[in-house]
């Protein structure tokens, strides 16, 4: 597992308590590379008191006024959720992403989201991701801690790398897996063509577009790949024209 590679991402996290137990769960499992996306309240003395010594990660913390500016260069993306949603996406157990988290690392730039304390993540920052993940707690008091799913999915990716396993093939050399933001440009540029060609309306198109969105997060394009479906949309507009 490629440690460097792998930044855990808080998304407008309330509560500067719950940033310094993060970095201490994160420190506990060798992991460094924290992603605050608009804290109500940081740097504070609460959040060093809760990281418990572990103030290298809070001292490296990057901060972004948006989660654009946090995932932007990731070309994997798993996101943390603890209710259904309306739109089915694909899912993994703790240790099944533990594993995709993994493997991707050795490869690109991983991210792994957490949403507010209080509501989770909203449904296109979600779309933002390849997988979900669902840590199974209780149904009759489902909520977990932010810290404390850190620390699962962090334990989880280190037992994991502490038990030998056969060697991947190598990774093509030619193969670059495309990044969140060159991802976002082609389904901004998608649905653009999609709807000058009258596939989808303006009145209902947000459901539809997340299907599509799922289609192709699946698939993990390459850049080159992501050239061509554009260049093809590109020709489609052209000739619309």
């Amino acid at each position: 597992m490629a440690n460097e590679n792998i930044r855990v991402v808080l998304v407008e996290p309330t509560h500067p308590g719950n940033i310094g137990a993060t970095a201490r769960a994160m420190a506990n499992m060798g992991l460094r590379r924290l992603y605050l996306v608009s804290p109500k309240a940081f740097p504070t003395e609460d959040a060093y008191a809760r990281a418990a010594g572990a103030n290298w990660v809070l001292d490296e913390a990057v901060v972004t006024e948006s989660l654009d500016q946090a995932i932007a260069d990731c070309d994997f993306l798993i996101a943390t959720t603890a209710r259904s949603r309306a739109v089915d996406w694909p899912s993994l157990s703790p240790k099944e992403a533990a594993a995709k988290v993994v493997e991707a690392s050795n490869a690109g730039q991983v991210g792994l989201l957490f949403g507010r304390e209080s509501r989770g993540l909203k449904n296109d920052e979600i779309d933002r991701c390849q997988f979900l993940v669902h840590i199974p707690s209780d149904e009759e008091f489902s909520s977990l801690n932010l810290a404390s799913a850190v620390l699962l999915m962090a334990y989880e990716m280190r037992m994991l790398t502490r038990q030998v396993v056969p060697a991947e093939p190598p990774v093509e050399a030619e193969y670059q897996p495309a990044n969140d933001r060159q991802m976002q440009g082609f389904y901004r540029h998608l649905e653009t063509t999609l709807s000058d060609i009258d596939f989808i309306k303006a009145t209902s198109s947000t459901k539809l577009m997340r299907k599509i969105i799922r289609v192709f997060n699946r698939s993990r394009l390459s850049v080159e790949e992501v050239n061509i479906l554009r260049g093809i949309l590109s020709t489609i507009q052209q000739r619309r024209q």
